[in-house]
């Protein structure tokens, strides 16, 4: 009886001092699915039924495949492994760490926004750059264009200067200005007869200005903006728009403010 007591006893003790009664470290228990870790060997990684002198188990690991990490534990040689499922355990020197779902999200959030800082940057000094350029120069109908097709998608107001919302003159006046310091007026009627005439069945340059309706008050006018397309406010229902030029639809005369 004292002996079973004592061998108890020494259980006890042990397990106190962070040591099982088989001599080796108890396993160290983490969280479900704590991490998840992505195999980078180059060759099949061997799953086994346990970390310490277990059989291995007919699955292998393929290289890129990822999986969580329920428990981890230290062999009798000091190799760290980890649990993957019930009675599965891998080497953990064959994996490298993933990071959490939400870690991840946060990196690409980040980069992101840093990114959109660096764009908004590089437009500024460009915009800013195009107004020194001399008229004729490519600087500043390359802003022009720019300019444009960055507020494609905002709404059509009819009366409304921007930035949020334009008519087909007020995107015109509201682009050349902040793109390139050129005042065009705010109405298609003063638009019209700004810089030179342009045949249009001899093609357009970026940054042109093209009318569709009578010759001194079109209805409406656009921005070409290369390729064959113009950028535009086309309406209430679809807003500002970039559209393909088309011979049903050809402007009836162009000017070249630039």
């Amino acid at each position: 009886m004292k002996k079973s007591n004592m061998i108890k006893f020494s259980a006890v003790a042990l397990t106190f001092l962070g040591i099982s009664a088989t001599g080796v470290k108890p396993v160290k228990q983490a969280q479900a699915a704590s991490k998840r870790i992505k195999v980078i060997s180059k060759q099949y990684v061997t799953v086994w039924t346990n970390y310490q002198r277990g059989r291995h188990v007919a699955t292998h690991l393929k290289k890129g495949s990822s999986h969580f990490v329920y428990q981890t534990a230290t062999d009798s040689m000091g190799n760290l492994w980890y649990r993957i499922g019930k009675r599965e355990w891998v080497m953990a020197k064959y994996f490298n760490q993933v990071k959490s779902a939400k870690k991840a999200v946060k990196a690409k959030k980040a980069k992101a926004k840093s990114k959109k800082t660096v764009k908004k940057a590089r437009s500024a000094a460009s915009l800013a750059a195009s107004w020194f350029a001399p008229m004729g120069s490519k600087a500043r109908a390359k802003a022009v264009v720019s300019l444009a097709k960055q507020q494609v998608g905002k709404a059509y107001v009819k009366g409304s200067k921007g930035p949020n919302a334009f008519d087909n003159a007020s995107l015109v006046a509201y682009v050349y200005k902040q793109a390139a310091g050129v005042n065009t007026g705010s109405s298609t009627k003063s638009q019209v007869k700004k810089g030179i005439a342009v045949d249009p069945s001899s093609g357009f340059a970026e940054g042109d200005l093209l009318f569709w309706g009578s010759k001194n008050k079109p209805y409406n006018v656009a921005i070409y903006v290369g390729d064959g397309k113009y950028v535009t406010a086309a309406g209430d229902q679809q807003g500002v728009v970039q559209a393909s030029l088309s011979t049903y639809f050809w402007p009836g005369r162009a000017r070249r403010v630039l």
